[in-house]
């Protein structure tokens, strides 16, 4: 990846935005998603989900987003988001999140929020959504 900021952040919801629906979002989440905001970073969800769940969550937690999909191909949506945006991150948890970002030719920050280790291909990971801004507005930040 570039040594720039991402052109936009899309996100799973699932074990990085919150640990399962319904549940509360993780510690951090609205601050962290507020910096990005701050820095003029599209936010994204990509949820593997209905579309109308994935709305029903985002309305609960009171969030807005740039774009939303609910979808059962993520390595689509976000290859799209590429060609549209630029370079681009996805912040997931499981294996098929760090497979579709390396299709969509974008980088992945894996949520290890409950301990897990780095998993292949991963450009990293996170332990802690106060981490993810540091992560992704530092110059030296190379995720493409």
């Amino acid at each position: 990846m570039s040594a720039a900021a991402p052109h936009f952040v899309a996100l799973d919801w699932n074990g990085t935005m919150v640990p399962f629906f319904g549940l509360p979002l993780f510690a951090g989440v609205v601050a962290t998603l507020k910096r990005l905001r701050a820095a003029s970073i599209p936010l994204i969800v990509v949820s593997h989900a209905t579309q109308a769940q994935i709305e029903a969550e985002i309305h609960r937690v009171g969030l807005s987003f740039d774009q939303v999909f609910g979808c059962e191909d993520k390595a689509e949506i976000l290859s799209h988001l590429r060609l549209q945006y630029g370079p681009g991150v996805l912040l997931g948890d499981h294996p098929s999140d760090g497979r579709a970002a390396s299709e969509a030719g974008i980088g992945f920050l894996q949520a290890a929020l409950e301990g897990q280790s780095l998993q292949a291909g991963a450009d990293g990971l996170f332990r802690a959504w106060n981490e993810v801004g540091d992560l992704l507005l530092v110059p030296s930040a190379d995720l493409s």
